[in-house]
């Protein structure tokens, strides 16, 4: 170790042995996809001095039970009988962290119907809808749900009696109305950024996309690993790689965004961790003597399920739909060309190294094939 520390430096060893270390705890929880879902609709008032809107507001129970415990007897079965012993809490907490302004003056909720439990994507959302109050159209939203506690968390705005394009909105102060973008190319950059957002998120899509891109840089001879003397090699083998991930993902993501073919959720997010240990399994055990573009085809059609998950329950029209699932998947490239250039080149610069063949490599593929499995019976049990 002394000698691969002069090798390659003692300062970018302990970077990359941190590196290591900060990936490994990073992924010792799957992400999954923190939305929310708002419609305005612009009800008729009977005055002309003010405007009225009716609200439906959905947010997943998990997210919830980050915010109010709806939990009390642990456990971890949360019933609609817990949900609705909270709804106080629940009311203020939407009236706190859910502000909707006209020309400055907060929107006023007159009215909470009752609450009740919707399901999207697989997943138990809350459904909240209430009566707003307001001097003039809305023009500005304040989000603070999650606010310090998911950074990743997004809102799916809609509103039934504006022209103004769906927005996925961050946590914060967003335009809304006259002030928002609108038409075609707010949903194309909304969308654009969501994917690249989804992407880079997604740490199983991108543990995935590791344990493929690690060996990229080996060549393997009488069952010993050779490091590739010209980096075009090795070059070629990630682009095809990346085509290939990107061909199979963008065909499922496709069939699902349009609603032509729906597999559960759960099924796909068991199916998705699977893919990741045997794919990292391969790496130290040759189960399959396949380069490892023929496996980011095949499991990328798994993945590309998984990330249709944001597009499916969407309330958009075939032409918004086709226009956001494109922008989608172009984002989810740009992602992908981030994570690879940070990932390739270090592979690259290291390929003839101890520390990559034993670190990188055998001990980093050791660690998905856990992660993986902890991952898989988290989710199918």
């Amino acid at each position: 170790m002394n000698a691969l520390r002069r090798l390659i430096g003692s300062h970018t060893y302990r970077y990359l042995t941190l590196l290591l270390l900060a990936l490994t705890c990073s992924v010792a929880q799957a992400h999954e996809s923190s939305t929310a879902y708002l419609n305005l609709n612009l009800s008729d008032s009977e005055s002309t001095a003010e405007s009225k809107y009716d609200a439906e507001y959905e947010l997943s129970l998990r997210d919830l039970a980050l915010l109010i415990d709806i939990d009390p007897n642990k456990d971890s079965q949360v019933s609609w009988a817990e949900v609705k012993s909270q709804t106080s809490l629940i009311e203020q907490l939407i009236q706190s962290k859910i502000k909707l302004e006209s020309s400055a003056q907060a929107c006023q909720i007159t009215k909470f119907a009752p609450l009740a439990i919707n399901t999207r994507g697989g997943f138990n959302y809350l459904y909240s809808n209430f009566a707003l109050s307001c001097a003039q159209p809305i023009d500005n939203l304040d989000y603070q749900i999650l606010a310090g506690i998911d950074a990743n968390h997004r809102l799916i705005l809609t509103q039934a009696n504006d022209d103004t394009a769906l927005q996925v909105l961050a946590v914060g102060q967003s335009p809304l109305g006259a002030q928002a973008n609108t038409g075609w190319m707010s949903t194309a950059t909304n969308f654009l950024k969501s994917g690249i957002h989804h992407l880079l998120i997604g740490w199983d899509h991108l543990l995935f996309l590791f344990v493929l891109l690690i060996p990229a840089v080996y060549v393997r001879k009488q069952k010993q690993l050779i490091a590739v003397t010209k980096p075009k090699a090795a070059l070629l083998e990630v682009f095809w790689i990346a085509t290939s991930f990107t061909l199979a993902h963008s065909i499922t993501l496709s069939l699902a965004a349009l609603q032509i073919v729906s597999i559960p959720p759960r099924f796909i997010e068991s199916l998705i961790a699977l893919s990741i240990a045997f794919a990292a399994l391969n790496n130290v055990v040759p189960l399959l003597r396949v380069r490892a573009v023929y496996l980011a085809f095949v499991f990328g059609l798994i993945h590309g399920f998984g990330f249709a998950n944001v597009l499916v329950d969407l309330p958009l029209a075939t032409s918004a739909r086709v226009l956001a699932l494109l922008s989608f998947n172009v984002g989810i490239e740009m992602g992908q060309l981030v994570f690879i250039a940070l990932v390739f080149p270090i592979a690259l610069l290291l390929r003839h190294t101890q520390f990559y063949k034993w670190i990188i490599f055998y001990i980093g593929s050791l660690i998905s094939i856990l992660v993986a499995l902890w991952w898989f019976f988290e989710r199918a049990f």
